[in-house]
């Protein structure tokens, strides 16, 4: 199966976001969150994953990181939460799913953007209410950000798919390979390329894909599980 040209991505940064399984709890008080925080750090040394600004809510959490490879993302998330979901489980007695999903992630592609980023992921608990500056919050490794922004982004919101960045990744595929939608449908190696990139590395639903590709689940299924 080919992988996901990393000339392709054309970033090297990445906005991303896990949340608790059901929109539920997954840091139940301080200590947790710390534990989380700490692993976190610890790992990203290993995977050479650089943590540019962080923010650790209850049931979610933010990230801005830098990378050179996807593949080195992908490798670090995985082993940040499934560490941290055997340490959830054992100490709270439970078994099963503790995260939503493997993660979702959006590219960073200019500087304006990487700011709005950043603030964004700082003024998370401001906008959950729970302190009036993000520089109060203590759970986040706030940096003042002192540039004027011109504009503004949307960026993953942890009660959200991606739909736009589905879309943007779609539209970027078909015009490297040079193909429409329905030449796409009709090309299974193609298809099943493009369905790896937009759930293994961009963590996207199926059930997204499949809207977006206008393809049955099943069939969107059954290719993802061939790779």
């Amino acid at each position: 199966m080919p992988r996901f040209p990393r000339s392709y991505i054309k970033t090297f940064l990445f906005h991303i976001v896990t949340q608790g399984i059901n929109k539920s709890y997954i840091f139940e008080n301080s200590n947790d969150i710390k534990y989380y925080i700490n692993i976190m750090n610890l790992l990203s040394e290993n995977c050479e994953v650089k943590i540019l600004a962080y923010c650790v809510m209850n049931n979610h959490t933010h990230m801005l990181v830098e990378t050179e490879q996807v593949e080195k993302l992908s490798k670090y998330m995985q082993r940040l939460n499934t560490k941290y979901a055997k340490y959830y489980n054992k100490k709270y007695e439970r078994v099963g799913y503790v995260f939503r999903n493997r993660y979702c992630s959006q590219g960073i592609y200019n500087e304006e953007q990487l700011y709005n980023c950043m603030m964004y992921i700082y003024n998370n608990p401001v906008k959950a209410g729970i302190c009036k500056e993000a520089k109060d919050y203590p759970y986040s490794n706030y940096k003042e950000i002192k540039v004027k922004l011109k504009e503004e982004y949307t960026f993953i919101d942890a009660n959200e798919e991606p739909p736009i960045e589905c879309k943007n990744i779609i539209k970027k595929f078909l015009k490297e390979n040079n193909i429409n939608l329905q030449e796409l449908k009709e090309d299974s190696q193609r298809l099943e390329e493009l369905i790896t990139i937009l759930k293994k590395d961009n963590g996207i639903s199926l059930r997204k894909i499949s809207e977006q590709l206008e393809l049955n689940r099943e069939k969107v299924r059954r290719l993802y599980n061939k790779q």
